[in-house]
């Protein structure tokens, strides 16, 4: 048995800025981390050539990942931000 899991969100802060994350495990190892700066993927862990060539092609996209992490995430949170301050609280 073997498991691939992705985790990715982003954060708003309270100055109003973002910041987004998404990493890629595999077998509950970090396996890849993306980076918002230089808009590439860092293996994590130790692979061998060969590895590294499979997993390398196989990652997300930079580009989209860039616009999900910048754009959609935050959009969404701040949707969901507001929808929750406009329903009433139970008592």
């Amino acid at each position: 048995l073997h498991i691939l899991q992705a985790t990715l969100g982003c954060e708003l802060q309270r100055n109003g800025s973002t910041r987004g994350f998404w990493h890629l495990g595999y077998d509950g190892r970090n396996l890849l981390t993306f980076d918002q700066k230089t808009l590439t993927w860092t293996m994590d862990m130790p692979f061998t050539q060969q590895k590294k060539t499979f997993w390398e092609p196989r990652a997300p996209r930079a580009d989209l990942v860039k616009t999900f992490l910048d754009d959609t995430c935050p959009a969404q949170l701040q949707r969901h931000l507001a929808s929750l301050r406009s329903e009433p609280l139970d008592t």
